[in-house]
């Protein structure tokens, strides 16, 4: 059965809600730190892909002294990033694109995504996860994270379909061999890899 087609403006609003707001703070905040512990992350500059409001770009800008774009489709989650983001003091550029067809002229020293590349099927999946390639520094980083198949991936997807909140259209999670076979194809050097519970994580660089 096909998926009904994501409502992202509906997750955008709902990031503003305490439980999610939550949920960033206390498991994928939680995770990029855990990710990012140890290695040498350099004040510079920071490309978000797929960003919706952008509140995980928010802490890795304070965080690490970055300077942050968010790219993403909806009109509606960057205003809501620039009213973030204005409240916290962040200077922020933003670029509502579909990231299929992204059009940037430079590179930035940490470009990451969450929750991005699982929602496109195979020749479009390698054309997005290319279109983060291109765009890093030549010593700069990359990060990116996706669900993978496992047991509490597919009881809490279970939990949102049946109850009527699963608004996130097409998803397939993708398995942990797929997902650093998308490094090792595109010549990035693996620098850190951390698996939770229904999400896996990698950081790596361009291979010099």
């Amino acid at each position: 059965m096909e998926s009904s087609p994501a409502d992202w403006e509906s997750y955008a609003y709902n990031t503003f809600s305490s439980f999610i707001r939550a949920h960033y703070f206390f498991t994928v905040w939680r995770n990029y730190k855990l990710l990012l512990h140890g290695l040498s992350i350099k004040k510079g500059t920071l490309l978000e892909l797929g960003s919706s409001t952008g509140q995980i770009s928010l802490r890795l800008s304070k965080k690490y002294h970055l300077n942050p774009t968010l790219i993403d489709s909806s009109v509606i989650a960057l205003k809501y990033a620039k009213a973030i983001y204005t409240r916290s003091n962040i200077s922020l550029k933003v670029s509502c694109q579909n990231v299929l067809d992204l059009s940037l002229v430079k590179c930035y020293d940490f470009v990451h995504s969450h929750g991005l590349l699982e929602h496109f099927k195979d020749k479009e999946l390698k054309k997005i996860f290319y279109n983060h390639v291109q765009h890093v520094n030549s010593d700069g980083w990359l990060i990116c994270w996706v669900p993978t198949p496992d047991l509490f991936y597919r009881i809490n997807r279970w939990y949102l379909e049946q109850t009527g909140q699963w608004i996130f259209g097409y998803e397939k999670p993708i398995s942990v061999t797929k997902f650093i076979s998308l490094f090792k194809v595109n010549k990035l050097n693996i620098k850190k890899i951390r698996h939770f519970p229904g999400w896996v994580g990698i950081a790596a660089q361009l291979s010099r």
